[in-house]
């Protein structure tokens, strides 16, 4: 992609290229810190209890038509044989975008219906804990927010037409107007103080109305990228079958994905009071570097290994993404590990400018946010081969293997929930650590359901088991790919170069989570600003390739626009 930058009184210009990758990820960082912001509010708004778990399962149990039919599995099927078309024949790469629009509209059009009537049933399937008001509560939220995530998934059709032109930056961008039309109505309760289930209800349209806003600003461009598209229903077109055929072993991937998700929510309904709504915070943040760095990355690199058939090229794309993405989120991790709970009041407290959560809570957050991080390097990566697999054509292989992931993942959370859910968290510390007796079920309703008890460590169960999980898939993905692409190893050159700075960032937020330092926001600017010294330091003196490689990068950049600049205006 070419940005043009004008001189604001010389008729000169620059021209800076930039890379698929980062116009992805620009865009994706404004959607997803803006979701940081939405979630960060909700969290404060509606707090940790009966109306945050209520708002917080109730938005998870909608989406499965966006995480089924959206991005992942669309994107998976439909951008190979449309990218190609697109190159080849821009009529029938039309006529294809077109069918594949139709099958969406009627197919979501009538699960959301039934969705939207059976909401009761389906919130009782998956909720199973949930009882009382928070269950009514849930239903209500259910069937509102279902609208909205609806019309989502045609924002996942915009996104594939629009990442296949390589117009990266606005199809990734486009959910900051979802987040804002929430963070408005989040705004306006918190002056207002309005804490019952009535604010759950007003966020829940407002959720609708972003939506439809973040369909309707993509449309024009899309249309614009390729005029020959027309809704029609020639769904035994060639290409068109080609794409459904391999979107439902897609779905089923996703769907092992979606599977995996309501078993997290069902496991946590069994937990204390709080747990899905801390759950839903910690994922918050945990899925951040997996947005900013593993999806742009695929983003990018999903069309390219597409029209790629050298396997040398692709086992050298494959290493330098695989090393670039670890490299990037090692400060990241070592943040997550070392300092959770002092991120977690920092943001979830506003900076302590706006105390709603307790410390307990807080902490509870925090190691939840740690467990899952654990499995952020697995997860990032095999986000990266199943891009791969799916640049084949082979959407099953990804299936299989996620399907047995959910069944890793629920095996191993069930069991560490329940050992978890036996600690306490009373004045920032675990009480009853290693006391414990083996436990198969939940704790008696009486119990859970009581808001005048502390915190449990619950959460923490479940985030370890998501993050063994991940390692699971990871590791049979690497199988099927060193297996199948002939390759000796993933990566081409030194992995502990990129290892060592994490380890060493871990170790100075460690250190500086010591000092006493009463403003969380400044006590966690501090230990980032440290974390990030360490990194770097350490980068730099065992000249790990990946930052070599960024540096090179920019320093061409700024050489391309420093040669353009005095070249006339076109």
């Amino acid at each position: 992609m070419l940005v043009v930058y004008r001189h604001p009184t010389k008729k000169v210009q620059k021209i800076v290229k930039v890379s698929g990758a980062g116009a992805a990820a620009s865009g994706i960082g404004l959607s997803r810190f803006s979701g940081v912001i939405r979630s960060v509010l909700i969290t404060n708004v509606l707090g940790i209890g009966l109306v945050g778990d209520a708002f917080a399962a109730a938005q998870r149990i909608p989406n499965i038509l966006q995480n089924l039919f959206g991005e992942g599995a669309l994107s998976a099927a439909f951008v190979p044989e449309y990218s190609r078309l697109a190159d080849e024949d821009p009529d029938r790469a039309g006529r294809l975008a077109g069918g594949v629009a139709s099958f969406l509209i009627c197919l979501i059009a009538i699960l959301t219906t039934v969705g939207f009537l059976a909401a009761e049933p389906l919130t009782r399937a998956v909720a199973w804990g949930f009882t009382g008001e928070r269950f009514d509560l849930t239903v209500r939220l259910v069937r509102i927010i279902l609208l909205g995530t609806g019309v989502l998934v045609m924002s996942a059709w915009c996104l594939a037409i629009l990442n296949s032109h390589g117009r990266l930056f606005l199809s990734y961008a486009a959910p900051v107007i979802w987040n804002l039309a929430q963070i408005s109505v989040l705004v306006t309760l918190a002056v207002s103080e309005i804490r019952d289930s009535s604010s759950a209800e007003k966020l829940a349209w407002a959720l609708v109305i972003g939506s439809v806003l973040q369909v309707l600003i993509q449309i024009p461009y899309v249309l614009r990228q390729n005029r020959h598209i027309r809704l029609n229903l020639f769904w035994k077109d060639q290409p068109t079958a080609l794409v459904l055929r391999r979107f439902f072993p897609a779905i089923l991937g996703r769907g092992a994905l979606q599977l995996s998700s309501f078993i997290d929510l069902a496991l946590a309904s069994l937990l204390s009071l709080g747990a899905a709504s801390s759950l839903a915070a910690a994922q918050t943040l945990y899925l951040l570097p997996v947005a900013l760095i593993a999806t742009s990355v695929v983003a990018a690199e999903l069309p390219e290994l597409s029209r790629s058939d050298d396997m040398a090229t692709i086992s050298t794309r494959l290493s330098k993404r695989l090393l670039q993405m670890l490299w990037l989120v090692g400060p990241i991790l070592a943040l997550y590990l070392a300092a959770g709970p002092q991120i977690a009041d920092a943001l979830f407290n506003l900076g302590g400018f706006r105390i709603r959560i307790t410390p307990d809570d807080l902490t509870v957050i925090g190691l939840a946010l740690a467990a899952y991080a654990l499995g952020l390097p697995a997860l990032m990566s095999s986000r990266l081969l199943q891009s791969l697999c799916f640049s084949s054509g082979d959407t099953r292989t990804p299936a299989r293997i996620a399907t047995s992931r959910v069944l890793v993942s629920l095996i191993a959370g069930a069991v560490l929930m329940f050992q978890f859910e036996q600690i306490l968290i009373i004045g920032q510390s675990l009480i009853g650590f290693g006391d414990w007796n083996f436990s198969w079920g939940p704790l008696s309703d009486s119990t859970r359901h009581s808001s005048n008890l502390p915190a449990r460590l619950g959460p923490v169960g479940l985030a370890l088991g998501s993050a063994i999980g991940a390692w699971f898939e990871f590791w049979m993905l690497r199988k099927h790919v060193v297996s199948n692409w002939k390759l000796n190893r993933l990566t081409n050159s030194s992995l502990w170069r990129h290892i060592l700075p994490t380890l060493f960032a871990f170790v100075a937020a460690v250190a500086l989570r010591q000092l006493k330092i009463g403003q969380p926001l400044l006590q966690i600017c501090l230990i980032g600003v440290g974390v990030l010294i360490v990194y770097f330091g350490t980068s730099s003196i065992l000249d790990t390739p990946s930052q070599s490689q960024l540096i090179s990068d920019l320093r061409t950049t700024q050489s391309n626009s420093t040669s353009e600049e005095d070249k006339p205006s076109l």
